[in-house]
């Protein structure tokens, strides 16, 4: 194994760890969650983190479209989490502007971690480098 390759593995490695981590954030959410209020987005906040360790799963057939995937899940996410924080912060009269619940909803672990397995599948898509197909064999 050359140093790319182990490279690419601690990459895909690492990603699938965060990956799991943020999924099960997810289905914690799910199980804690109170549906009653607001159920689109409660469901929306609960099912995209969910949606990361499977996705990463996929990526194993279609790298490119999965990453693409993990971006729209990570940004989606950032948005239905945001919207949440201003509904909580302004029924108790704390909030700061749009944009500075949007950054402070950004520092949360979940987002930060949805925003890491995107990024880490894009640094190993990246040194992956397009992959030659095997010479067929006559």
């Amino acid at each position: 194994m050359n140093l790319r390759k182990a490279v690419v593995f601690l990459l895909r490695a690492s990603a699938g760890l965060l990956s799991f981590a943020v999924t099960a954030y997810g289905v914690y959410s799910f199980i804690a969650a109170d549906l009653r209020q607001d159920t689109a987005l409660v469901s929306l906040f609960c099912l995209l983190p969910a949606l990361s360790f499977p996705v990463l799963l996929f990526s194993m057939r279609l790298p490119r479209i999965s990453n693409a995937a993990q971006w729209v899940i990570a940004a989606a996410y950032l948005a239905v989490y945001s919207q949440l924080d201003w509904r909580t912060c302004a029924e108790a009269g704390y909030c700061d502007g749009v944009a500075g619940v949007v950054l402070r909803t950004l520092s949360t672990w979940p987002v930060e971690a949805s925003i890491a397995v995107a990024l880490l599948n894009v640094a190993a898509l990246l040194l992956r480098g397009k992959q030659r197909p095997a010479p067929r064999a006559a």
